[in-house]
């Protein structure tokens, strides 16, 4: 999904100038380019929301002010991210930090 983000739609109009028939198969890939990212980050926004519960006091609500003394500060943090709240909720240890790390990764090269 990331390389579909990184690269742009561009990256089908030149892999069209390999293909072996370009009229029939841009079409279908010009389709797709911008069908399965959609769809993979609705599909991941809907199981993350069924695994999720709206009280979480984990999650950030925007309509809370915030203890200032608490351990977030009420700032929004990746440990806010519900992604990551319901992978710790799972009990996978490692992959919070390394979906914390991307979305960081992800946030520096996005200029």
């Amino acid at each position: 999904m990331s390389m579909f983000q990184f690269m742009g739609g561009e990256i089908a109009l030149v892999t069209a100038g390999e293909a072996k028939r370009p009229m029939r198969d841009l079409p279908i890939a010009a389709r797709y380019m911008y069908l399965l990212p959609v769809s993979f980050y609705l599909v991941a926004t809907l199981l993350v929301g069924l695994n999720i519960n709206y009280l979480e006091p984990r999650l950030y609500h925007s309509h809370i002010s915030y203890v200032v003394d608490s351990r977030l500060d009420g700032i929004q943090t990746a440990a806010r991210s519900p992604f990551v709240i319901v992978i710790q909720n799972a009990g996978i240890k490692v992959l919070p930090g390394f979906l914390n790390a991307c979305f960081l990764f992800s946030a520096l090269t996005a200029a």
